[in-house]
Protein backbone atom coordinates (compact mmCIF):
# COMPACT_ATOMS: atom_id res chain seq x y z
CA UNK A 1 0.00 0.00 0.00
CA UNK A 2 2.80 2.20 0.65
CA UNK A 3 3.85 1.74 -3.23
CA UNK A 4 0.63 2.85 -4.14
CA UNK A 5 0.61 5.86 -1.91
CA UNK A 6 3.72 6.92 -3.11
CA UNK A 7 2.86 6.23 -6.67
CA UNK A 8 -0.09 8.48 -6.19
CA UNK A 9 1.79 11.56 -4.18
CA UNK A 10 4.91 11.38 -6.81
CA UNK A 11 1.92 11.30 -9.85
CA UNK A 12 -0.02 13.89 -8.28
CA UNK A 13 2.98 16.02 -7.61
CA UNK A 14 4.59 14.99 -11.14
CA UNK A 15 1.03 16.40 -12.67
CA UNK A 16 1.33 19.98 -10.37
CA UNK A 17 4.46 21.00 -11.90
CA UNK A 18 3.31 19.91 -15.38
CA UNK A 19 0.18 22.34 -14.32
CA UNK A 20 1.98 24.85 -13.72
CA UNK A 21 4.80 24.78 -16.39
CA UNK A 22 2.04 24.82 -18.79
CA UNK A 23 -0.07 27.29 -16.66
CA UNK A 24 2.83 29.74 -16.96
CA UNK A 25 3.75 29.34 -20.55
CA UNK A 26 -0.22 29.68 -21.57
CA UNK A 27 -0.24 32.90 -19.38
CA UNK A 28 3.28 34.09 -21.08
CA UNK A 29 1.99 33.13 -24.49
CA UNK A 30 -1.92 35.27 -23.73
CA UNK A 31 0.41 38.15 -21.92
CA UNK A 32 2.65 38.88 -25.35
CA UNK A 33 -0.39 38.22 -27.75
CA UNK A 34 -2.71 41.00 -25.48
CA UNK A 35 0.61 43.17 -25.25
CA UNK A 36 0.70 42.83 -29.41
CA UNK A 37 -2.70 43.43 -30.05
CA UNK A 38 -2.56 46.77 -27.68
CA UNK A 39 0.41 47.82 -29.92
CA UNK A 40 -1.56 47.34 -33.54
CA UNK A 41 -4.30 49.16 -31.68
CA UNK A 42 -2.03 52.42 -31.12
CA UNK A 43 -0.53 51.63 -34.63
CA UNK A 44 -3.82 52.33 -35.89
CA UNK A 45 -4.89 55.14 -33.85
CA UNK A 46 -1.81 56.84 -35.26
CA UNK A 47 -2.40 56.21 -39.23
CA UNK A 48 -6.13 56.92 -38.70
CA UNK A 49 -4.71 60.07 -37.46
CA UNK A 50 -2.76 60.78 -40.08
CA UNK A 51 -5.16 59.59 -42.98
CA UNK A 52 -7.64 62.74 -41.05
CA UNK A 53 -4.95 65.24 -42.11
CA UNK A 54 -3.98 63.50 -45.99
CA UNK A 55 -8.47 63.40 -46.14
CA UNK A 56 -8.80 67.41 -45.04
CA UNK A 57 -5.98 67.84 -48.03
CA UNK A 58 -8.18 66.56 -50.45
CA UNK A 59 -11.09 68.16 -49.54
CA UNK A 60 -9.56 71.73 -49.49
CA UNK A 61 -8.15 70.62 -52.66
CA UNK A 62 -11.32 69.75 -54.02
CA UNK A 63 -12.73 72.88 -53.84
CA UNK A 64 -12.71 74.70 -56.94
CA UNK A 65 -13.48 77.87 -58.47
CA UNK A 66 -14.05 79.65 -62.05
CA UNK A 67 -12.31 83.30 -63.23
CA UNK A 68 -14.33 85.60 -65.03
CA UNK A 69 -12.97 83.86 -68.15
CA UNK A 70 -15.00 80.87 -66.96
CA UNK A 71 -12.05 78.99 -66.39
CA UNK A 72 -11.43 77.02 -63.36
CA UNK A 73 -8.68 76.96 -60.75
CA UNK A 74 -8.88 76.00 -57.12
CA UNK A 75 -9.71 77.85 -54.18
CA UNK A 76 -6.77 77.10 -52.50
CA UNK A 77 -5.36 80.01 -55.33
CA UNK A 78 -8.03 82.13 -55.09
CA UNK A 79 -7.50 83.75 -51.56
CA UNK A 80 -4.32 84.80 -51.99
CA UNK A 81 -0.43 84.31 -50.88
CA UNK A 82 -1.00 84.14 -47.35
CA UNK A 83 -3.81 81.81 -47.83
CA UNK A 84 -2.46 79.39 -49.91
CA UNK A 85 1.00 79.01 -47.38
CA UNK A 86 -1.55 78.47 -44.82
CA UNK A 87 -2.53 75.20 -46.93
CA UNK A 88 1.21 74.55 -47.79
CA UNK A 89 1.63 74.49 -43.83
CA UNK A 90 -1.51 72.08 -43.68
CA UNK A 91 0.15 70.08 -46.20
CA UNK A 92 3.56 70.04 -44.12
CA UNK A 93 1.59 68.44 -41.66
CA UNK A 94 0.47 65.79 -43.57
CA UNK A 95 3.63 65.07 -44.56
CA UNK A 96 5.15 65.12 -41.17
CA UNK A 97 2.72 61.80 -40.35
CA UNK A 98 4.33 60.05 -43.66
CA UNK A 99 5.83 57.10 -41.16
CA UNK A 100 2.22 55.71 -40.58
CA UNK A 101 1.11 56.18 -44.12
CA UNK A 102 1.36 53.89 -47.08
CA UNK A 103 4.68 54.45 -49.65
CA UNK A 104 2.37 55.18 -52.57
CA UNK A 105 0.26 57.80 -50.66
CA UNK A 106 3.67 59.17 -49.26
CA UNK A 107 4.87 59.50 -52.99
CA UNK A 108 1.98 61.19 -54.17
CA UNK A 109 2.06 63.79 -51.23
CA UNK A 110 5.26 64.44 -52.14
CA UNK A 111 4.16 65.21 -55.67
CA UNK A 112 1.64 67.63 -54.38
CA UNK A 113 4.55 69.29 -52.20
CA UNK A 114 6.84 69.66 -54.89
CA UNK A 115 4.43 71.30 -56.95
CA UNK A 116 3.13 73.42 -54.36
CA UNK A 117 6.66 74.45 -54.06
CA UNK A 118 6.80 75.27 -57.57
CA UNK A 119 3.65 77.34 -57.29
CA UNK A 120 4.88 78.78 -53.84
CA UNK A 121 7.47 80.22 -55.96
CA UNK A 122 5.43 81.84 -58.81
CA UNK A 123 2.98 83.25 -56.93
CA UNK A 124 5.15 85.20 -54.31
CA UNK A 125 4.57 88.96 -54.35
CA UNK A 126 1.89 88.52 -57.02
CA UNK A 127 -1.46 90.32 -56.72
CA UNK A 128 -4.37 87.83 -56.46
CA UNK A 129 -5.31 88.19 -59.83
CA UNK A 130 -2.18 87.25 -60.99
CA UNK A 131 -2.60 84.52 -58.24
CA UNK A 132 -5.53 83.38 -60.04
CA UNK A 133 -3.83 82.70 -63.41
CA UNK A 134 -1.41 80.73 -62.36
CA UNK A 135 -4.06 78.49 -60.44
CA UNK A 136 -5.80 78.41 -63.83
CA UNK A 137 -2.27 77.16 -65.59
CA UNK A 138 -2.23 74.45 -62.74
CA UNK A 139 -5.77 73.48 -62.47
CA UNK A 140 -5.69 70.03 -64.52
CA UNK A 141 -2.12 69.25 -62.51
CA UNK A 142 -3.39 69.98 -58.99
CA UNK A 143 -6.50 67.76 -60.12
CA UNK A 144 -4.68 64.96 -61.13
CA UNK A 145 -2.77 64.67 -57.95
CA UNK A 146 -5.93 65.47 -55.80
CA UNK A 147 -7.71 62.78 -57.74
CA UNK A 148 -4.20 60.55 -57.21
CA UNK A 149 -4.36 60.72 -53.70
CA UNK A 150 -7.83 60.26 -53.07
CA UNK A 151 -7.32 56.75 -54.92
CA UNK A 152 -4.24 56.19 -52.54
CA UNK A 153 -6.04 57.28 -49.48
CA UNK A 154 -8.75 54.63 -50.26
CA UNK A 155 -6.17 52.03 -50.73
CA UNK A 156 -4.48 52.83 -47.40
CA UNK A 157 -7.64 52.52 -46.20
CA UNK A 158 -7.76 49.37 -47.31
CA UNK A 159 -4.60 47.98 -46.07
CA UNK A 160 -5.22 49.61 -42.93
CA UNK A 161 -4.77 46.93 -40.64
CA UNK A 162 -1.82 45.62 -42.49
CA UNK A 163 0.58 46.97 -40.41
CA UNK A 164 3.74 44.77 -41.10
CA UNK A 165 2.70 45.67 -45.10
CA UNK A 166 3.15 49.70 -43.93
CA UNK A 167 6.65 48.92 -41.78
CA UNK A 168 8.26 46.39 -44.08
CA UNK A 169 8.05 48.77 -47.30
CA UNK A 170 9.43 51.52 -45.80
CA UNK A 171 12.88 51.98 -47.36
CA UNK A 172 15.93 54.74 -46.61
CA UNK A 173 15.90 57.03 -49.91
CA UNK A 174 18.93 58.41 -50.69
CA UNK A 175 18.05 62.04 -51.65
CA UNK A 176 14.74 63.82 -51.73
CA UNK A 177 14.55 65.23 -54.74
CA UNK A 178 12.30 68.71 -55.77
CA UNK A 179 12.40 69.45 -59.07
CA UNK A 180 11.99 73.32 -60.45
CA UNK A 181 9.86 74.64 -62.48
Amino acid sequence: MSDTIQILLASSLLAGIVSAVISYWTSIGLKKLEFRNEYYKEILKKRLHAYEFIENQIAVMKAVALGDDNKPYHSLLGNGEKEFYKFQENLMLAISYSLWIDKKTNKTLEEINSLFFNIGNHIHKKSDFEIEQIGKKYYDRISELRMQLEADLRNGLYDLHDVKKIFKQKNLKKKRVIKKE
